[in-house]
């Protein structure tokens, strides 16, 4: 038996060891190319009046502008951009429940749902009917938000009404794949259960899958406003307001002490919504009002004990209350503020016909062979963007994920450096120092980092590698470091108890526990990457962002159209190459 399979396993290594030289040499050809389309000029980064550029946007940066006068216009401009985020989130709920509902593939297409429809020409027709919302979905969430803000700006006039509209398309796309795919996952034995009972695929939906995918909804749900509220900030560079927009115009009028105070704004606002997403996580899942033991014990008790009990709870009563009031309130708020409410005094049917006359001058696409061959180039450069880009986040963000890794910086208890304080200040600044260099590089949006390299070095695919891959580098380097910290200890106090060092504690304990997962990272991030780096050049960093902003601006819709659908093929090809990767890499 075993003389038997010693023959196969030698030939799957071999396969595995030839796919990976293959794969290799792929990657190598794919980085030459890439690096000739980005116009890569590495010089260019020490060269002296590069350098000059950057000390000058640095030191005419500081102080802030605390100005009253401005620090209002800069109160406004984020109240702003989080009522659009606010909006935007409800309404891409509002759509992503039933779009995701459809999409479900256990309620239409496979399993004993679907199976008890039969196979006739109902069955047919709900199941295409999934299939194209799964279609939607893909195509809503394929075509970047801030591409979504751009036509909509042109279509519907500058604002946030344009901007809350495009990102409540983008999310719907995400917010109802993520929603299907929940619903997919759901234990199948209610579902079963209530099928033998003759219940119907609503009945099925709202008392069986409902009930067990809420938590997870909500918890993806709560991230997705944390990422609507990073969109948010962006659009005002095509028009649709916020802090976006006074980013993009002090940048103009090169008054950077304004962009300083904008950029803080902008943290303090992350910092906020996260704080205010982990409280509501905590509150919805009942984590934020613990019950007393006693609570538990009155619970067992007679009736005349309920009142003590209804007492102890009654706080919980009105502070549950009064979160949902807030919350209520808040989002009342924000579709004021985006322009919606605006919408019952002015005409609900407007934002319609203005769409559908946009949607008009989009049709027929410009199919012309003069065209097609001019976006070669740009097509070129936008792959060759996203894929240095990446690589860049990966080299500097792998190096900073090692000291923002406590298991491998700071020494644990009971170790000798933990008597020398010293040497462990030294440890905690280090560890500390760059955990926020990750924070701040992942906090800043990817046109920023384009405008301030642009500053730099000059406009051209270079500037927009350079700011996708300092954006990267804060994405990977905390994921990296977040996936480290996860390991299982035993391998790590094993070898630590031998006396290991923390180069040996990563290579043979760490690294093996967490290589897939971080590739599996790496390979997502390069697909999102390329949906930013179809975006960068509508500040001037290369790609197909800067025609399709030119398009748009001179009133050329048919290529605007043209420029979707590729844009829409990319993304689409990057998504199969990235999972077929995936799929053959080594074990």
């Amino acid at each position: 038996m075993a003389s038997g399979t010693a023959p196969i396993a030698e030939l799957r290594q071999r396969v595995l060891s030839t796919r990976s030289r293959w794969l290799g040499i792929g990657f190598a050809v794919a980085v030459a190319l890439a690096w000739k389309y980005a116009e890569i000029s590495p010089q260019l980064l020490f060269n002296r009046s590069t350098l000059h550029d950057v000390g000058h946007f640095v030191a005419q940066s500081l102080p802030p502008d605390l100005s009253l006068t401005f620090l209002g216009t800069v109160a406004q401009a984020a109240f702003l951009t989080v009522a659009t985020a606010i909006a935007s989130t409800v309404l891409s709920i509002l759509l992503g429940i039933p779009f995701g509902m459809m999409a479900c593939s256990s309620l239409w297409r496979t399993g004993a749902v679907a199976a008890s429809a039969g196979d006739g020409v109902r069955y047919q027709v709900l199941n295409l009917l999934s299939i194209s919302a799964r279609s939607v979905l893909g195509f809503l969430r394929a075509v970047p938000d801030l591409m979504w803000a751009l036509l909509l700006v042109a279509a519907l006039g500058l604002g946030p009404l344009a901007g809350t509209i495009a990102l409540a398309i983008s999310y719907t796309g995400v917010l109802g794949r993520v929603y299907a795919d929940v619903f997919d996952a759901v234990e199948a034995q209610p579902v079963e259960a209530l099928l033998s009972t003759g219940a119907s695929r609503v009945q099925i939906f709202l008392t069986a899958i409902w009930p067990q995918a809420l938590p997870n909804m909500t918890a993806y749900t709560l991230y997705s406003f944390e990422c609507c509220v990073r969109a948010a900030a962006v659009l005002g560079f095509v028009g649709a307001g916020g802090i976006g927009y006074q980013i993009n115009l002090s940048m103009r009028l090169f008054n950077y002490r304004q962009v300083a105070t904008l950029l803080l704004a902008f943290l303090l606002i992350l910092s906020l919504t996260d704080l205010i997403s982990r409280s509501l996580r905590r509150f919805l899942s009942g984590e934020a009002t613990p019950r007393p033991a006693s609570f538990k014990i009155m619970a067992s008790l007679d009736a005349q004990d309920f009142s003590v009990a209804e007492a102890e709870r009654s706080p919980t009563r009105w502070g549950g209350a009064a979160v949902l009031a807030a919350i209520f309130c808040a989002i009342v708020m924000s579709f004021y503020f985006s322009g919606f409410l605006g919408l019952v005094t002015q005409g609900a049917l407007q934002i319609p016909q203005d769409l559908l006359h946009f949607a008009e001058r989009l049709v027929p696409p410009d199919l012309s062979a003069t065209f097609l061959a001019s976006l070669r180039l740009p097509v070129l450069q936008t792959l060759a963007i996203a894929l240095l880009g990446t690589l860049v986040g990966v080299v500097l963000g792998g190096p900073l994920a090692l000291f923002a890794t406590s298991r491998l910086v700071l020494p644990p208890p009971g170790a000798p450096d933990q008597r020398h304080w010293m040497s462990l200040a030294a440890r905690r600044t280090v560890y500390w120092a760059s955990r926020g260099i990750l924070s701040v590089l992942r906090s800043i949006p990817e046109l920023v980092w384009a405008l301030i390299c642009i500053i730099a070095i000059g406009i051209g695919p270079f500037a927009g590698t350079l700011a996708l891959g300092l954006h990267t580098t804060g994405v990977l380097g905390k994921l990296y470091a977040d996936t480290m910290e996860e390991v299982r200890m035993q391998p790590v106090e094993a070898l630590r108890a031998l006396g290991a060092s923390p180069l040996q504690l990563l290579l043979w304990a760490i690294w093996p526990q967490t290589k897939h997962l971080m590739a599996s990272y790496t390979v997502l991030r390069w697909d999102m990457n390329l949906r930013a780096a179809t975006i960068l050049g509508l500040v001037g960093g290369g790609g197909l962002g800067q025609i399709m902003y030119n398009d748009v601006q001179l009133g050329f819709y048919p290529r605007v159209a043209t420029l979707i659908v590729v844009i829409y093929g990319l993304v689409m090809a990057t998504d199969w190459a990235g999972t077929r990767i995936w799929t053959a890499m080594p074990e």
